[in-house]
C-alpha cells in the first residue's frame, strides 16, 4: 500500500483529469452524506411543524365556538353578580320574598334575615342566612317553594319542616332555613 502512495504524485501528473474527478467524487460523496443526514433531521422537524399547524388549524376552526362559549360564560357570570344579595340592604332582601309571596299567594307570617357566620372562609361570596314560614294551600306553598328554588337569587335550603295548619287540615305551613348568596 505504501508503494501506491509513493507512486500517487506520478499518477496525478500522468492522469490529471482522473485525479480531479476522483477528488471531486470523494468531496461530493462526503457532502451528499452530510446533506442526507440533514435531510432526515429536517424531515422530522417538518413533520413536527405540520402536526402543530394542524392543531392550530383545529383551534382556529373551533375558535368562533370558543368565543361564543366565552361570551356565554361572561353573561352567566354577570347575571350571577347582578343577583347577589347585599347583606346590609335588608329592605331589598326581604322585598324579594314578598314579591314571591304576591306571585304565589302563599303567606309569609314570619321572615327574618339572620347575621352572617363570622368564620365564613369563602373568598368570593358571603352566605346570608334567613328563616321564613310560608303558609297557604298545598298548591300555594309548593308554588312558593318552586319560585324560591328557580328564582334569580341563589338560594340554598339548609333545613325545612312541614306541617298541617288549621282544624280542617287543608292548610300547610312550611318552615325554611335558607342561605342566600351575597356579595362580600
Amino acid at each position: 500500500m505504501n508503494a501506491f502512495f509513493a507512486n500517487l504524485p506520478g499518477l496525478v501528473r500522468r492522469y490529471p483529469q482522473s485525479a480531479i474527478c476522483l477528488l471531486l467524487t470523494i468531496v461530493l460523496s462526503g457532502t451528499a452524506g452530510i446533506l442526507q443526514g440533514q435531510i432526515g433531521e429536517l424531515d422530522v422537524i417538518q413533520r413536527e411543524r405540520a402536526r402543530e399547524g394542524e392543531a392550530m388549524l383545529e383551534l382556529l376552526v373551533g375558535g368562533s365556538t370558543q368565543r361564543q362559549e366565552l361570551a356565554a360564560v361572561h353573561e352567566v357570570s354577570r347575571r350571577i353578580d347582578d343577583n347577589l344579595v347585599v347583606e346590609d340592604n335588608l329592605a331589598e332582601n326581604l322585598w324579594y320574598f314578598y314579591k314571591l309571596e304576591e306571585q304565589t299567594r302563599a303567606r309569609l307570617p314570619e321572615l327574618h334575615q339572620l347575621s352572617s357566620p363570622a368564620g365564613d372562609k369563602s373568598t368570593l361570596y358571603k352566605r346570608i342566612p334567613c328563616t321564613l314560614r310560608a303558609t297557604g294551600s298545598f298548591e300555594q306553598v309548593a308554588a312558593f317553594l318552586l319560585a324560591l328554588e328557580t328564582g334569580p337569587r341563589l338560594v340554598n335550603i339548609t333545613a325545612f319542616s312541614c306541617a298541617r295548619t288549621g282544624t280542617g287540615g287543608s292548610g300547610l305551613a312550611l318552615d325554611l332555613s335558607i342561605e342566600l348568596l351575597g356579595k362580600k
